[in-house]
C-alpha cells in the first residue's frame, strides 16, 4: 500500500473536502493509496508520497531543505498551484519549487481551440510525456492554469498546452513538470489544482492522471 502525505501544514485544500475531492478519495481507496491529512511538517517522513494542493503559506528554507532531504531519499512530492498567481499562490509555490529547477509563472493559459465545453480556461491537451502515454493518459483537462518554467538540471517537461494555447505573459507553455533526483525520488510541479476536483477527475485521462500523481512509481 502506498502512503501519501495531503499536507495541511501550509492552509492548503483539504482532500477531505467531500464537495471537492470525493472522488479522488474514493479513486485512490480502489487503487491501494492511503491518504492522511497531515498538518505536522516533521511527519511526511513517514510517507512516500507528499502534495501540497494550493498551499498558502511561503515555506521557510529549513522546511525546503527537510524537503529535499526526503527527495534524495527516494519520496516523491507533489505542488500544485493555479492561474493569475491568485492569492500570490505562484510566489508560495515558488519558495518550494526553485529549489528544484521549476519556477510557476503566475500567468494565464487560455485555448480557443482545444478546451472543455467551449470554455477557454477549460484547457485540454494531449501533448503529455511518453512514460504518462504508457500509463493510459493520453488527453487531460486542465482547468484554470498557470505554466511553468524549466531553470534547473535533472527537470523534464510532463504535460505542454497545445500549439493553438496561448500564454497571457508569452511564456512556454509547460503546464507540468518534474525534477527527477539521482536517488530515485522525484518533485512534481502542476499549474493547477483542480485537475483531481470532482468536476475533472471523470473526464478525459484524468483519474489515471490522478492515480500516478499519488502512486509512488515515478
Amino acid at each position: 500500500m502506498v502512503k501519501v502525505a495531503w499536507s495541511t501544514t501550509h492552509q492548503e485544500f483539504i482532500i477531505s473536502d467531500h464537495y471537492y475531492f470525493s472522488k479522488l478519495q474514493r479513486y485512490a481507496k480502489e487503487n491501494d493509496i492511503h491518504v492522511d491529512e497531515v498538518d505536522e511538517f516533521e511527519k511526511f517522513a513517514d510517507y512516500d508520497v507528499i502534495i501540497f494542493n494550493y498551499p498558502e503559506i511561503p515555506f521557510k528554507k529549513e522546511e525546503v531543505d527537510f524537503i529535499q532531504e526526503l527527495v534524495k531519499k527516494g519520496r516523491k512530492v507533489g505542488i500544485f498551484a493555479y492561474y493569475k498567481n491568485e492569492d500570490r499562490i505562484a510566489d508560495t509555490c515558488n519558495t518550494m519549487s526553485e529549489r528544484f529547477g521549476i519556477k510557476f509563472n503566475g500567468d494565464i493559459i487560455t485555448d480557443d481551440v482545444n478546451n472543455y465545453d467551449n470554455d477557454n480556461l477549460l484547457i485540454t491537451t494531449t501533448k503529455t510525456f511518453e512514460k504518462m502515454k504508457e500509463r493510459g493518459i493520453e488527453k487531460v483537462i486542465l482547468a484554470c492554469t498557470d505554466s511553468l518554467t524549466i531553470t534547473g538540471n535533472n527537470v523534464q517537461a510532463l504535460i505542454h498546452a497545445e500549439d493553438t494555447a496561448k500564454s497571457l505573459l508569452g511564456k512556454e507553455k509547460i503546464l507540468f513538470a518534474s525534477y527527477m533526483d539521482p536517488s530515485g525520488g522525484c518533485f512534481v510541479a502542476g499549474g493547477t489544482c483542480v485537475f483531481w476536483d470532482n468536476y475533472s477527475i471523470d473526464l478525459y485521462n484524468n483519474k489515471q492522471l490522478s492515480i500516478a500523481l499519488l502512486s509512488h512509481k515515478k
